[in-house]
């Protein structure tokens, strides 16, 4: 599996709205329709696929019904004022994150994440499935063979917050350089945890056999390799 970090600088769907929506209001336009942000964030991205952008804005507004809607409050920025109209959430107009999140919880499964992960490892030619002692110390998330190789695979899940996704790392990075028991490692993270990583420390980590790969969130999570 070849290392991408050429494509840090692809920006999320999400952040890309984000900035488009900031705009839009700076510009003096407080109220937009989905039309209005996905046509905006398009001049700051033109190779973005328009329907990709319209399915986010559903999983970016405080008040959405839709059952994939993020949970990392960085990522929910709008809010919904009427029927296809959008503006940037406030909190001290439209009330706390909590009171939405509370009204409309769904938090995939772990389990969901890495069904989809494995089914993303698969895809690409290796054997994998769940690590079922995945709670031990040093233990990956999920176990892949390819060519005789063992490989250890450690997912930092993009849906939970920045300070428990850097958590979630030390923890993988430190595990990955211990473990001896499998030939390589790799660790998939959302693309804006990559930037937490010294370039120093990514040196060390390819002379570790330790790879870095991104996960797209869109629909689903995806490898992006």
């Amino acid at each position: 599996m070849a290392n991408n970090l050429g494509n840090l600088s692809k920006k999320p769907n999400w952040m890309i709205l984000k900035e488009a929506a900031e705009q839009l209001v700076k510009s003096g336009k407080k109220r937009f329709s989905r039309k209005e942000l996905t046509k905006f964030a398009k001049t700051l991205d033109p190779t973005r696929p328009e329907t990709s952008l319209d399915f986010e804005i559903d999983l970016v507004t405080v008040n959405s019904n839709s059952k994939d809607r993020y949970r990392d409050p960085d990522k929910l920025f709008l809010f919904r004022i009427a029927r296809g109209r959008y503006t940037l959430y406030d909190p001290e107009i439209h009330g706390p994150l909590e009171k939405y999140l509370e009204e409309h919880r769904f938090i995939p499964t772990r389990k969901y994440l890495l069904a989809q992960i494995i089914e993303e490892l698969k895809k690409i030619g290796y054997e994998a499935y769940e690590n079922q002692y995945n709670r031990k110390p040093l233990a990956p998330d999920i176990i892949a063979k390819e060519n005789n190789e063992r490989i250890g695979v450690w997912v930092i899940d993009p849906a939970i917050d920045k300070p428990t996704q850097l958590k979630a790392l030390a923890y993988a990075l430190g595990s990955a350089i211990l473990n001896k028991k499998f030939n390589r490692h790799i660790i998939t993270m959302p693309i804006d945890l990559v930037s937490s990583i010294p370039p120093e420390l990514k040196e060390l980590l390819k002379k570790l056999r330790v790879e870095i790969v991104l996960l797209k969130e869109e629909k689903k999570y995806a490898l992006i390799l």
